[in-house]
């Protein structure tokens, strides 16, 4: 619930103050208590609703009251909530580091050369297919149901958007077939300018394989003190 209260009260503030507000009325929240003293959010937005179970609901006074609003009301706390922003999320960047591992997948190795160029690839195809339309059928909006784990069972929808294209491949092959096979010597030269790092374990002394595994073993025999 307050993962979701962060993202609303970003994507339904104005102000420093009144993302405040909105968050420390959480507080209220927790206590079964939805009128607010703030006048900037004065009220909570959703319908009224009578609670059966006065369990679930946190008392007055209580230690676990009292150690959240310590935590919540921090000044660092309502200081970051105050700079809260719907229009800078890093849901796009985990979707292109989604495709970078679709590229690059960490149980293969791959010589930097190599690594550099699918590292591109995947930079054409995520910026040619980042802002795809959602999918319609009979003018309406497709969704798709999906059930997180976070949720336990809870299903959500999550929007259905249009199959991804590759139009940077066809790109990139004219470019292969018709300018780079009729004079490679340009790209070649450019490609050998590319500085090409060390690797890790050449910038290390490799020791004896007899030293070490004699410091193995005098490690593990050493007796009990």
């Amino acid at each position: 619930m307050i993962t979701n209260q962060i993202y609303w009260i970003a994507a339904s503030s104005t102000s420093g103050p009144e993302r405040i507000a909105k968050w420390t009325s959480v507080m209220n929240h927790l206590q079964d208590i939805h009128i607010h003293d703030d006048p900037l959010y004065p009220k909570c937005d959703h319908a009224p609703r009578v609670s059966k179970d006065k369990e679930k609901w946190l008392n007055a006074g209580t230690p676990a009251l009292y150690k959240f609003e310590k935590l919540f009301t921090g000044k660092r706390v309502l200081k970051d909530v105050a700079k809260l922003s719907p229009h800078h999320q890093t849901s796009s960047l985990e979707a292109y580091h989604s495709v970078v591992i679709r590229f690059v997948p960490k149980s293969v190795v791959f010589p930097f050369l190599g690594m550099l160029c699918r590292l591109y690839s995947s930079a054409m195809h995520y910026n040619e297919n980042a802002e795809r339309p959602q999918k319609q059928a009979d003018g309406k909006p497709v969704f798709k149901l999906h059930w997180p784990k976070a949720k336990e069972g809870t299903c959500t929808v999550k929007p259905l958007k249009e199959d991804p294209t590759f139009n940077y491949v066809d790109e990139l092959m004219d470019l292969v077939f018709d300018v780079v096979f009729v004079d490679p010597a340009p790209y070649v030269s450019q490609l050998k300018q590319i500085p090409v790092p060390e690797l890790l374990c050449s910038q290390y002394d490799r020791p004896e394989k007899e030293d070490v595994v004699a410091r193995y073993v005098s490690r593990f025999n050493r007796g009990v003190t």
